[in-house]
């Protein structure tokens, strides 16, 4: 029997942060994520309580780091987020902070303004629910897409006809929602099955 081939490297930067975070959110078990751009802290995210963990504001987020180090852990379904190894408090912030901002900077600011690799070209989206705007470091541009997202189901090019943009600045928006957990979908009618989901980084230790 021939060796299975070997999972290609996640692409370099909050791309393939993005396309981590999404794979590690379709695993069957909760995962825990860790991020660090090169030369900061890394940050800790819970997809299954919806929050992070980062010592630094997210003004201090690059806008495009060379380098994003990743790893995911399994979490216990039951155990309280960023207890620690003993379950222990553990600071700045126990319940952490909400996810939401965070995953649209990173949504916005991966894949070089092209569409995300688990998005399809045909496919039609539509907001489902509001995003809080004004925790949101968002323009008003991007406002503005996010609401013409909500008249209907489209895809991207008639998206971004309809609110006037060039259809990169409507495909950053989309592929932040999508991230965010936020659309709908309508899949085109010669669409491919939905691949599976990549093997998520290697672990690291909780500490």
């Amino acid at each position: 029997m021939s060796e299975p081939a070997p999972v290609p490297p996640l692409p370099s930067g909050w791309t393939g942060a993005a396309m981590a975070i999404h794979a590690a959110r379709r695993m069957p078990s909760a995962m825990l994520v860790s991020l660090q751009p090169e030369g900061l802290e890394p940050m800790l995210i819970d997809l299954r309580g919806y929050v992070y963990r980062w010592s630094l504001p997210l003004d201090d987020l690059p806008l495009s780091p060379s380098s994003v180090a990743i790893g995911t852990t399994a979490l216990e379904e039951a155990a309280p987020a960023f207890a620690g190894a003993d379950y222990s408090y553990v600071r700045p912030a126990f319940a952490g902070r909400p996810l939401e901002e965070l995953l649209w900077l990173i949504g916005t600011r991966a894949f070089d303004g092209g569409r995300a690799s688990w998005l399809r070209a045909g496919d039609r989206y539509r907001l489902y629910r509001w995003p809080e705007f004004e925790k949101l470091s968002i323009t008003a541009e991007q406002q503005h897409i996010v609401k013409v997202s909500a008249r209907g189901f489209m895809v991207v090019e008639k998206l971004a006809a309809k609110a006037k943009v060039e259809v990169d600045a409507a495909q950053r928006v989309i592929n932040a929602l999508s991230l965010m957990g936020l659309l709908r979908r309508h899949p085109a009618s010669n669409a491919a099955p939905d691949a599976p989901p990549p093997p998520p980084p290697g672990s690291f230790a909780v500490e």
